[in-house]
Formats: structure tokens, C-alpha cells, sequence
């Protein structure tokens, strides 16, 4: 009797360990899907933004993957990208929309 309910308890356990796997590995990929719909509606949203994408991610070798105008410059002046680089590794790069002049800093989080 008490096999028998060790062993309902442990596939139990089996089972909600498998469940919640399955649920973080959806919610990472739903994760990518609607960070990479903000980054549209922000490009769209800020053509001049949209018109460097490229420099950007040509001159730093990565993938941009997010974007959004840095509070701490004022009039929406610098752009802050957050690139995946192909080592895996992250870097935040501001941009300066007047004169185009970046500055790369590598991100703590991965």
C-alpha cells in the first residue's frame, strides 16, 4: 500500500515537473513573438528609427531586439537598442539620432 502511494505521489511530481517545463518553454517563445511585435510597432511608429536599423546592426555585427527612446536624453534624442550578438551574448548601444554617433555597452543580463 505504501509503494503504491509512493509511487502515485512520485509520478505526480513527474508530471508537474513536465507541465510546468512545457509552460515555460511556451511562455519563452510567446516571450520572442511579442517582443519582436513591439520592436515593428516602435520602428513603425519612429521611421527615423527605422531608417538606422541597419547601421546599427551593421556596424555592431548583432540582431537588434528591442528598442525604445532613452528616458534620460532629452526629446526622444537617443535611441537605446538592445543587440543579440552571435556569441549569445547581449549589448545596449545608444544611438544619437542627430549626429549618429553610438555608444556600446555590454548588458549584464543574458
Amino acid at each position: 500500500m505504501k509503494r503504491t502511494k509512493l509511487a502515485r505521489a512520485a509520478t505526480a511530481g513527474l508530471l508537474g515537473l513536465s507541465v510546468l517545463a512545457g509552460s515555460m518553454a511556451y511562455a519563452s517563445s510567446g516571450s520572442d513573438a511579442k517582443s519582436a511585435e513591439e520592436l515593428k510597432q516602435f520602428l513603425t511608429a519612429n521611421p527615423e528609427v527605422a531608417a538606422v536599423l541597419a547601421e546599427v546592426e551593421a556596424k555592431t555585427g548583432g540582431k537588434v531586439t528591442e528598442a525604445e527612446f532613452d528616458d534620460d536624453a532629452p526629446a526622444n534624442s537617443v535611441v537605446e537598442f538592445e543587440i543579440l550578438m552571435a556569441d549569445g551574448t547581449e549589448q545596449d548601444v545608444y544611438y544619437t539620432l542627430a549626429d549618429g554617433t553610438m555608444t556600446v555597452e555590454a548588458d549584464d543580463e543574458k
